[in-house]
């Protein structure tokens, strides 16, 4: 088992939804999340954020009723993309949230994550 499974307590969902960054410097940068977990996030985005940061997140939830949930979260790892991997997003960045978030959000992307993988035709890990 690698160290990055054995890091993981919580399974993750491939989800796909808008989010923003608050840099430590008070930037605001666009990002989009590729998987979630009730207490990590993995991103991909153009900021360049150190491992060790902290960072706010808000995560677009779509809906009848559009909502968002803000969230803080440290750097905990950051690669930059390949060429192969790269288009509008340069790095991938693992977050680790400071608290877990709500049940209500943690249904929302289990929700989201099956209706992307039926539309994308994904197996459901």
């Amino acid at each position: 088992m690698s160290d990055e499974q054995e890091r993981r307590n919580t399974d993750r969902l491939s989800v796909y939804m808008g989010a923003e960054i608050t840099t430590p410097e008070g930037k605001v940068r666009s990002a989009i999340t590729q998987d979630a977990s009730p207490t990590g996030l993995l991103l991909l985005t153009r900021a360049k954020l150190e491992v060790g940061s902290k960072v706010t997140i808000r995560v677009y939830l779509p809906g009848e009723e559009e909502k968002f949930e803000l969230v803080s979260a440290s750097v905990v790892r950051r690669e930059k993309l390949s060429i192969e991997e790269s288009s509008l997003w340069r790095e991938k960045v693992a977050v680790q949230l400071d608290d877990s978030v709500p049940v209500w959000v943690q249904e929302h992307f289990a929700d989201i994550s099956e209706k992307q993988a039926e539309l994308f035709g994904r197996k459901k890990s």
